[in-house]
């Protein structure tokens, strides 16, 4: 029985860990545009935009739109010589129909009702009325009362509280920090090729560029000097993205625990404001926005 537990707690710690790669190959010029993304060695989607094929298709669309005019004029002629005039022969007068007169017995029979059930139903209606009007205002107060929300100063005020705001802010930037562990990126074999300048100005970028070799993400790339004259401008490279459950999982903690407790500060300093309807006060900046924003609203 122990056994089975260690093969599925290592089981479980490779799901976790498991790295899933995705690939993106990328490059791009002044006339065309590829990307490409893969897992592993499927292929996912790909993006490709030429520049000049669109030009050229835009051109003979143009070329087919300029169509001389004279054509649709005499088409349009000939089309009114060959209608016929139309015929103008008056409509004949509508006929009227006279109907018969059909001899008919109406008996009308007046209401027998007598003067007492007609006042007691008129009592009842009065009655009715009255219920429901008082259930109505009732219902109104007590909704007025439960599902009162916050006025435009009353919100704005709140989240420009400092307090309100330096949790907010330690939230989030806590947050983005677990965001940007979610990946692991790294580029490989990434150049941009067709640097023109003068010689000494095109030797300090290449002096640079070895320089930044050191430094993880930027030494991956080669920038290259067109020395010769007769590169144009181009890049291409390889990216190398990596994620794994642990990771995404841990993103989903990060956003419930840092999220929880915004709203919690929110709703507590809401169900304060309500309850007594005294608002924090603020300093002349944060006042100043909170008018600018009451009158944008």
């Amino acid at each position: 029985m122990i056994w089975l537990l260690g093969v599925l707690c290592a089981l479980a710690l490779v799901a976790l860990f498991f790295p899933f790669v995705f690939w993106i190959d990328f490059g791009a010029d002044f006339n065309e545009v590829n990307a490409r993304v893969c897992l592993y060695k499927k292929v996912l989607g790909s993006f490709s935009k030429n520049f000049r094929k669109e030009a050229s298709d835009r051109s003979r669309d143009d070329t087919r739109k300029d169509v001389p005019e004279k054509q649709s004029a005499t088409q349009v002629d000939t089309d009114k010589d060959s209608v016929g005039e139309a015929s103008t022969a008056t409509p004949a007068a509508p006929v009227e129909k006279k109907d018969t007169p059909k001899q008919t017995e109406e008996k009308t029979e007046e209401p027998t009702e007598t003067k007492a059930t007609a006042e007691t139903v008129a009592e009842k209606d009065e009655k009715e009325n009255i219920k429901k009007e008082s259930n109505e205002v009732e219902s109104n107060e007590t909704e007025s009362k439960e599902k009162r929300s916050l006025t435009d100063k009353e919100f704005w005020t709140l989240l420009l509280t400092p307090e309100f705001d330096s949790r907010a802010w330690w939230s989030v930037r806590h947050w983005m920090s677990a965001l940007f562990r979610l990946f692991r990126v790294r580029f490989v074999d990434c150049f941009v090729e067709g640097f023109r300048m003068e010689y000494h100005h095109m030797g300090y970028a290449a002096a640079l560029n070895g320089f930044l070799k050191s430094y993880p993400y930027i030494g991956n790339w080669d920038f290259r000097m067109d020395w010769t004259r007769d590169h144009d401008p181009r890049i291409e490279g390889h990216v190398r993205i990596s994620v794994n459950l642990c990771r995404i999982l841990g993103l989903s903690i990060a956003t419930l625990f840092y999220g929880g407790i915004v709203a919690w500060s929110f709703w507590r300093r809401r169900s304060h404001i309500l309850k007594t309807g005294e608002l924090p006060e603020l300093g002349f900046i944060r006042g100043k926005i909170v008018k600018m924003m009451m009158e944008d609203n």
